[in-house]
């Protein structure tokens, strides 16, 4: 090298990368679709189950803490009471709109057990013998050496 010649540090300006990093997290946070409130909200019971509902192609029968039924499609946008007296054609009626959905049965953990089972006998009767039972997952405990119990960890 010649003994004259001096190294020019290179200085990047970070200013156009700031201005894209929150130009993307505006642009994800506006299009983010949040999961709209629930026609009839319930206090699900917790289970340790891993098994997912899934989120669309689902017919769901709610009850709730007052022993009232209600039956909603997945986004609940049409969501409407049920007598007990016809809750059998009620669910036939659904059914028939989407035969391949999927019944769910969110039953608050306060709600009567006899309403639960009332409604698990409807749809016995309306044929739908295969429908899931929603609950809330509830998260297995750590023990003190940071192990959560579950293999794998």
């Amino acid at each position: 090298m010649a003994a004259g010649k001096k190294h020019s540090r290179v200085h990047i300006d970070m200013t156009p990368m700031v201005d894209v990093a929150f130009l993307l997290l505006i642009f994800f946070m506006s299009t983010t679709q949040f999961k709209p409130p629930e026609a009839v909200s319930v206090q699900l019971p917790a289970s340790s189950s891993e098994i997912r509902v899934p989120e669309t192609g689902t017919i769901i029968l709610t009850v709730n803490k007052e022993g009232e039924i209600y039956i909603s499609n997945e986004k609940a946008t049409e969501s409407q009471p049920v007598n007990k007296s016809n809750l059998v054609d009620t669910i036939v009626t659904w059914r028939g709109r989407n035969p391949g959905a999927v019944m769910i049965l969110k039953g608050d953990k306060g709600a009567d057990f006899g309403t639960v089972s009332d409604v698990m006998e409807a749809l016995a009767e309306a044929k739908a013998l295969r429908f899931n039972l929603m609950t809330d997952l509830k998260k297995r405990p750590r023990d003190g050496a940071g192990n959560s119990g579950e293999p794998g960890n």
